[in-house]
């Protein structure tokens, strides 16, 4: 009598696997959504250079995270401190791991923590603005990807991690993602120096649609980010959920009322007040009540606008203000932890705060907070003061007043910009001409595109235009004209791209 084999499938469940897929794709999107995000705070003579930089580490991380990088961070161990090449380009193939996938494939496990380490190291290209050469950036990428990033999400995610194992409690990544990044990035605008153009008291953003959008983006990426982080479509995806989202909520309102309070409400800090809630909330938010969600939106979000006012006497060049928005927002999120947290809301992973009769558990957050600091700024000063005795990671002055668009990468975006904008022109004038009526043609309005390059063509946009028969009486009012037409001759100089001129013939 022959006996058959039995094969036993791993106890996958799809409802977990295709809950990780989504957020894989929702994290991924985070990084698109940060190109646009700082792509609207630049300056326009940067615009498409900072797309690119978080653009492109969507490559190189990602394969880095095929190649070895999840090996190391997740691989079998060799230490506390480090993972091996034992799962490197990925050849355990649809292995059943019950301590990282216990319902799901480990190769999904793998998406999804790789979109984590994507974003990350995107998120230190808002501090360096401007003024760093592509080539050297993109090797910094890699290798601060490899030593910096990999072994810390080792130490606070992986199976045998001693952070972990201290207890320090980080459920998406404050310590991991935020606090690293944002350190390294204030260490990487130090090494740097500042803009050659570089005014405190200044703005450079140029296209606030862009950032709008860049966070409207973010804030719904970050439900994969954070509910994902539950590892299965459960009640504690659904408590992160939420938690994510009022606090972020609560960072919005709280940024918008200390502005109304100030005087005016700024569009460009009503982005940011979301974004430093989600910053916040992300170490905390599969931990505690929503209660405690919205004060850590409130206090977290009120601690980086104070931080922003005093930045103008920090005499440091971080650009988009990557260190205050999220190292100085994950260290706050990472703290509060140690205050809120309540075991009941996570019986398996979480452990109760300093309210909750455990205050050990601040100095738990406080030893994950420091590691976090101390290693970022160590490994980022070594990756990139050698690499500049090697080959400069500073670019020309030079380059930088004319802009990496144009100094880097060769390209441009703003002949598309004048012919965008002489339709908008255009939409505008045939609405006057239908609301108003009774209106005469007087010559035409056109958008005058003037190279720098004098060895360039320069280029016009015609655009019909009709003024009111009144206008003689407007003259004599001294009442500038409608929608601030130019008088016969006169140049109108677009503060925001001098090169772009309107001229009225």
């Amino acid at each position: 009598m022959t006996s058959t084999p039995v094969i036993i499938s791993p106890p996958y469940d799809t409802g977990d696997n295709a809950w990780m897929m989504t957020s894989t794709a929702l994290v991924l999107l985070m990084t698109p959504a940060l190109a646009f995000f700082y792509g609207g705070l630049v300056e326009h003579k940067n615009v498409l250079n900072q797309l690119f930089l978080s653009f492109i580490c969507m490559g190189i991380v990602f394969v880095q995270w095929v190649l070895f990088g999840f090996s190391f961070a997740f691989g079998p161990a060799v230490s506390p401190g480090f993972g091996s090449f034992g799962w490197s380009v990925l050849r355990f193939g649809e292995l059943y791991n019950p301590n990282y996938s216990p319902t799901y494939p480990l190769l999904t496990y793998c998406a999804y923590q790789g979109t984590f380490a994507v974003i990350t190291p995107a998120l230190i290209s808002g501090a360096i603005v401007g003024r760093m050469k592509i080539i050297p950036y993109m090797i910094f990428i890699f290798i601060w990807s490899t030593v910096c990033y990999d072994p810390m999400a080792h130490w606070v995610w992986g199976d045998n991690g001693w952070l972990k194992h201290l207890g320090t409690l980080d459920f998406a990544g404050g310590t991991v993602v935020h606090i690293l990044s944002g350190v390294s990035g204030l260490v990487a605008s130090m090494v740097l120096g500042k803009r050659h153009d570089y005014d405190a008291h200044s703005t450079t953003a140029h296209n606030l649609p862009f950032t709008i959008l860049g966070t409207c983006l973010l804030w719904v990426g970050w439900s994969g980010f954070n509910a994902g982080s539950a590892n299965s479509a459960s009640g504690l995806a659904s408590l992160a959920l939420i938690n994510t989202h009022v606090a972020a909520a609560a960072g919005l309102m709280t940024w918008v009322v200390i502005d109304a309070i100030r005087g005016h409400i700024s569009i460009s800090g009503a982005c940011v007040g979301p974004i430093v809630g989600l910053v916040a909330i992300t170490p905390a938010c599969g931990f505690v009540q929503p209660g405690w969600a919205i004060l850590i939106g409130i206090i977290g979000t009120g601690i980086v606008y104070g931080l922003l006012l005093l930045k103008r006497h920090m005499h440091i060049d971080d650009t988009l203000d990557v260190a205050i928005v999220h190292g100085c927002g994950g260290i706050a999120g990472a703290f509060m932890t140690g205050l809120f947290a309540q075991k009941k809301m996570n019986p398996s992973g979480g452990a109760d705060g300093a309210f909750y009769g455990n205050p050990v558990q601040m100095w738990y957050q406080i030893a994950g907070i420091l590691t976090a600091i101390g290693f970022a700024a160590a490994c980022t000063a070594l990756i990139l003061l050698p690499l500049n005795l090697i080959m400069g990671i500073r670019l020309a002055k030079e380059d930088e007043m004319i802009g990496l668009d144009a100094a880097a990468h060769g390209e441009g975006w703003e002949v598309a910009a004048s012919r965008a904008v002489g339709d908008m022109v255009k939409q505008v004038l045939a609405e006057v001409n239908e609301n108003k009526g009774q209106l005469a043609e007087n010559g035409t309005f056109e958008l005058r595109y003037v190279p720098a390059n004098k060895d360039r063509h320069s280029f016009s946009v015609p655009l019909p235009t009709r003024y009111e028969h009144e206008r003689n009486e407007v003259t004599e009012n001294n009442r500038e004209p409608m929608f601030g037409v130019p008088k016969n001759n006169e140049n109108v100089v677009n503060k925001d791209n001098p090169n772009m001129v309107a001229t009225r013939h």
